[in-house]
């Protein structure tokens, strides 16, 4: 795994309220680090903008473990220090929107995050990708479950404009 090894147990985030609870439907693992991008070409930054959870070719990030994130949202709270993992629920119905806060003593970020139907595939620009794509957001939609990332995923919060 890239970054920093993780030294604390996974952060299962707290719901609040036994109404969010009964929605509850599984649990995403996603991998929070924060980082610093270093000094990027033009092209480069041009590739982050288009894909900001992307490395850009020839590009580094400097981790910065140990900044302090809070995540809110109306059905659950988090709080943990980077790099960890952390535990968010798959919702039956359409949750609230996501909103997370990492800072250092130097640096500040904040950022919102949509739900989407879990299980959705995103296909390609061909007919296929774009059938598969079609099919799978039909299934997700009439199960009508919702999550705010996938499974063994890392999400890379950068805590610098």
């Amino acid at each position: 795994m890239e970054g920093a090894p993780i030294k604390q147990p996974p952060v299962t985030a707290t719901l609040k309220n036994q109404t969010s609870a009964s929605r509850v439907v599984g649990y995403t693992e996603p991998v929070v680090r924060t980082f610093v991008p270093k000094e990027l070409t033009e092209a480069q930054k041009q590739q982050y903008l288009a894909n900001p959870n992307s490395q850009p070719q020839g590009a580094n990030r400097t981790e910065v473990s140990g900044a302090t994130c809070a995540i809110d949202t109306a059905e659950f709270s988090a709080q943990f220090r980077t790099p960890a993992i952390v535990r968010l629920p798959k919702f039956h119905g359409k949750p609230s929107k996501l909103r997370m806060t990492c800072k250092t003593p130097e640096l500040l970020t904040h950022f919102t995050h949509n739900p989407m139907l879990d299980g959705v595939v995103v296909g390609g620009a061909s007919i296929a990708g774009l059938v598969a794509a079609a099919v799978t957001a039909g299934i997700a939609a009439s199960k009508d479950n919702w999550s705010y990332s996938a499974d063994d995923i890392i999400v890379w919060v950068n805590l610098k404009d």
